[in-house]
């Protein structure tokens, strides 16, 4: 069932975030040519060295929680999915499965068997949280456009074996645009800066990880479209992504080796033996830093980048030129 959006006004925090990763600027090694098939293209690229942001991963601590954020005026204010996320690979976290952050593929493997606490949140998330409905009043001021807000999504229309996968949307837009349907998915994100924010301004360019996410999302709600906006206190951007099912194509065979042939086996054994160093004891399932496939999915993300369309860009409330 679908519920309509309504505004609720979403005051200052009080907490002063830091301390979280910034990936809005990034560089890519491009290969040679692209004048071959794609087997042949991925075998060829998972072989070439990574660029340094790929190199450089977040600090990950698996153990650490601090009580403050698991508040409830820090969480989100409609997605109380966390059991139904537990036991499915989310479209959150595709980048991390395919091996974008090398750490956070081995990480993500032992949160889904169960050895270690899932991710429940940091102050970059809570951010993001807490400001979310202001951004999304912003989208629907700007845009016009009606938001509705889905439950939470399992793939697996198509084949009931798919159902491991799942998405957990910020919002669907359905409109009419010239007596057609026009069916899209709205991704809101709103950038932590370090918790700087004299120096957040809304992004130029889409990150590079955040199509794994984008992609999956349109796949598992049927959608042609993406909405992606980004908010900052000082202004907002607004992409259009379109959905690219060679590129889902190629992303679920690594999804699908993660889930498969590390994640289901696994866990299995953990629900049968008591594991109790499963880095060791379970190395025969334990995935490699990065997925095969992880360097032409990075390559393919930066070409859907390329091609994405910065609508609207405003700052302090006036239009910027997105041509330049």
């Amino acid at each position: 069932m679908l519920r309509s959006s309504c505004r609720i006004s979403c005051g200052e925090s009080a907490f002063f975030f830091s301390n979280i990763w910034n990936y809005s600027n990034q560089s890519l090694l491009h290969p040679a040519n692209k004048c071959f098939t794609v087997r042949s293209e991925i075998c060829n690229h998972s072989s070439r060295r990574y660029s340094s942001h790929f190199n450089s991963p977040p600090k990950l601590q698996s153990g650490e929680t601090y009580s403050i954020l698991q508040s409830s005026g820090l969480q989100h204010w409609f997605k109380n999915w966390k059991e139904q996320r537990k036991d499915k690979l989310t479209a959150s976290t595709f980048g991390g499965a395919i091996g974008f952050w090398p750490r956070r593929r081995v990480q993500l493997w032992l949160e889904k068997i169960g050895a270690i606490e899932p991710f429940s949140g940091n102050l970059a998330t809570c951010w993001n949280n807490i400001k979310e409905e202001e951004a999304l009043e912003r989208y629907k001021l700007i845009t016009g456009n009606t938001v509705l807000f889905p439950e939470f999504q399992i793939y697996g229309k198509k084949n009931s074996e798919d159902d491991w996968l799942a998405a957990s949307p910020d919002g669907v837009v359905d409109s009419v645009v010239y007596g057609l349907p026009c069916r899209g998915v709205l991704e809101i994100k709103c950038p932590f800066f370090n918790g700087d924010m004299s120096k957040a301004t809304p992004w130029k360019r889409i990150p590079l990880y955040c199509i794994p996410q984008a992609q999956g999302l349109m796949e598992i709600l049927d959608r042609d479209w993406m909405d992606f906006y980004v908010w900052t206190p000082r202004g907002s951007s607004l992409f259009r992504l379109y959905r690219d099912a060679e590129y889902w194509d190629v992303l679920k065979i690594a999804l699908s080796d993660f889930w498969l042939k590390h994640v289901q086996p696994a866990r299995e054994i953990c629900r049968k033996s008591v594991i109790t160093n499963p880095l060791t004891e379970l190395t025969l399932f334990k995935p490699a830093p990065r997925h095969e496939y992880c360097r032409y999915i990075v390559y393919e993300s930066k070409h859907i980048v390329d091609s994405s369309r910065l609508l609207i860009r405003e700052i302090n409330g006036e239009l910027q030129n997105t041509w330049t």
